[in-house]
């Protein structure tokens, strides 16, 4: 390097060298020489970041994949194609400053090698990562929960080394991608609503079933778009009685499991209005919900009903 050159290791006093102003005209003088380039490699770097984002924004209009899984790999590729440029960008610089950058690049090489090895658990986040995109388990916007329940939220991001995902109460989660084990995805075109209601044993089957038609041509009617259409236009599974799933029931009735085809958009909404509209029908006809209810029997035969 220019610095180092211009010191002179058989004079006693080096720090001399500093106080001379040939020493320091000499350094101006090679900043100056060096300045343009230096100039031009960052003006080239800025020019650099600006074109990669025009690039991949066009590579994706050509593609036109859907819109989760393109801003997913948007992401990835922004991350990565930024830490390219500016390694690269900083290795020029360097060497335009007369450094030798080669033993730099090879012990880059080494220092990685090392890395690779001490830290088990990067290597395996990275791998994770790379299967998590490739294989589309989810995508950014999707809605998931994570390792049976443990996290449940919006993946924001997803990167080599981690996944971000924002909770319902706006909480941003960070997990590792190696301790992602379990993923279930509400978010693949389709989902399947699935409703439970309890009433007691006394209520004859075909009141229920009534009730349920009631509500499916209604919502139906006014809000169509809530459920999964064929190509015409017609909803695939309106909200239907699947059956009694189960009579016992902590000994509180008999459940019975409503079901229904819905746009993955639209799950949450949908389950909350076929909840809503069943509820309001079974009161209409003068249907209760199921509760904990305690049977007295008296000596003269007579039974009576009182709650818990």
């Amino acid at each position: 390097m220019k610095f180092l050159e211009n010191i002179n290791p058989e004079n006693i006093n080096i720090w001399e060298q500093f106080q001379t102003w040939e020493f320091w005209r000499e350094q101006l003088l090679f900043l100056t020489e060096k300045s343009l380039i230096l100039l031009l490699i960052i003006g080239l770097t800025w020019v650099a970041l600006k074109a990669r984002t025009l690039i991949i924004r066009r590579v994706f209009n050509i593609t036109r994949l859907d819109e989760k899984k393109e801003e997913t790999l948007k992401s990835l590729l922004h991350s990565l194609t930024r830490y390219v440029i500016f390694i690269i960008s900083i290795l020029m610089i360097l060497d335009n400053l007369g450094l030798d950058v080669a033993p730099i690049i090879a012990g880059a090489g080494v220092l990685g090698l090392a890395v690779g090895f001490g830290a088990q658990t990067l290597v395996k986040d990275l791998i994770t990562g790379f299967f998590i995109i490739f294989e589309d388990q989810f995508s950014v916007g999707d809605y998931v929960s994570i390792n049976n329940g443990e996290i449940n939220g919006t993946i924001v991001d997803v990167g080599l080394r981690a996944t971000k995902i924002r909770t319902w109460g706006q909480h941003s989660v960070v997990i590792q991608n190696s301790e992602i084990r379990t993923s279930q995805n509400y978010n693949r075109e389709r989902m399947r609503a699935i409703i439970n209601v309890t009433v007691p044993y006394e209520i004859d089957p075909s009141e229920i079933e009534q009730a349920i038609n009631e509500v499916s041509n209604e919502l139906i009617m006014n809000q169509k778009h809530l459920f999964l259409l064929d190509d015409k236009g017609e909803v695939m599974e309106a909200p239907q009685l699947y059956g009694i799933t189960d009579v016992e029931n902590n000994a509180l009735g008999a459940k019975y499991t409503v079901i229904s085809m819905v746009k993955d958009v639209h799950y949450w909404t949908a389950a909350k209005e076929i909840r809503k509209g069943l509820l309001k029908q079974l009161n209409k006809s003068g249907i209760q919900i199921s509760y904990p209810r305690r049977i007295e029997r008296h000596e003269n035969g007579f039974e009576g009903f009182s709650d818990l």
